[in-house]
């Protein structure tokens, strides 16, 4: 009785294929990569990459967005407010401390234009269809 390799996945086929006894079992190999063939040319097996690399390409302008927006809210104090939020000094402003505020307004104005970069540059770009 031979196996029913039409049931089986593509990574159980290549398995099938790679043990299997050539010498014994001649027909059942020519069999399976047969089936490996007709598996790996039809385009159920090929959209689902697609789909895999659709939902990370999403999830990647999502998280682009998020980082865009909270990189804008810090740039809000420097610019409307004269101050910047340090980890350890608290609230610094311009006239304590400039140097502090300007590495601080211009760190988070660049975050902000990189993360607008991520997003423009994910938005305009086609998913490849690998």
């Amino acid at each position: 009785m031979s196996p029913d390799f039409s049931k089986y996945s593509i990574s159980e086929l290549q398995d099938v294929i790679s043990h299997i006894d050539n010498a014994a079992y001649p027909e059942r190999k020519r069999k399976a990569e047969e089936i490996l063939r007709c598996k790996l040319n039809t385009s159920e097996v090929n959209d689902i990459p697609i789909k895999d690399e659709i939902d990370k390409r999403r999830l990647s302008i999502f998280l682009g967005t998020i980082f865009t927006v909270l990189s804008l809210a810090l740039l809000y104090k420097p610019v409307f407010e004269s101050s910047v939020l340090t980890r350890s000094s608290g609230v610094i402003s311009y006239s304590q401390s400039p140097f502090v505020f300007w590495f601080h307004t211009l760190l988070y104005l660049f975050s902000f234009l990189g993360f607008i970069f991520w997003v423009v540059k994910l938005i305009s770009s086609k998913p490849s269809s690998t």
